[in-house]
């Protein structure tokens, strides 16, 4: 009986290695995007691969779920953006993360998305549709 229990137990271990070592983290998107993410997408209007990423921070990784930009790198390729969170608004930076208060960025309120565009900078525009560097989010 004590090699059956232990064989039960060596095999769950086994089992919960192989599952847990495949398993992608949560900030690297395989094309999911959950409550709380902002969810990039490579074409306009929702379409396409997307990226789903909750915490603040630069880009990085590859969209994912099928479709046109297909595991495109995210950084620099999104043409919209659906903020999935209900208690926070979000800023897609156009610098990277440590400098993103001295660029351009474009706000997307709480549970809304917009097709990244031209956003106003120092009396021109800026496109921000596939100049995306990084997010970063506030209180509404």
């Amino acid at each position: 009986m004590n090699k059956k229990i232990a064989a039960g137990i060596l095999a769950a271990a086994t089992l919960g290695t192989v599952l847990l070592g495949s398993a992608a983290p949560a900030f690297a998107s395989s094309g999911g995007c959950i409550t709380g993410d902002a969810c990039l997408y490579y074409s306009p209007n929702r379409a396409g691969a997307k990226f789903g990423k909750g915490e603040a921070g630069n880009y990085s990784g590859n969209f994912g779920g099928g479709g046109a930009g297909n595991g495109q790198p995210v950084l620099n390729n999104a043409a919209s953006v659906w903020n999935m969170d209900h208690n926070f608004n979000l800023r897609v930076h156009y610098r990277e993360y440590s400098i993103r208060n001295s660029g351009p960025n474009q706000f997307v309120p709480h549970d809304q998305w917009v097709n990244l565009g031209a956003v106003p900078w120092n009396g021109g525009s800026v496109n921000m549709r596939n100049n995306n560097h990084s997010q970063s989010w506030e209180n509404r």
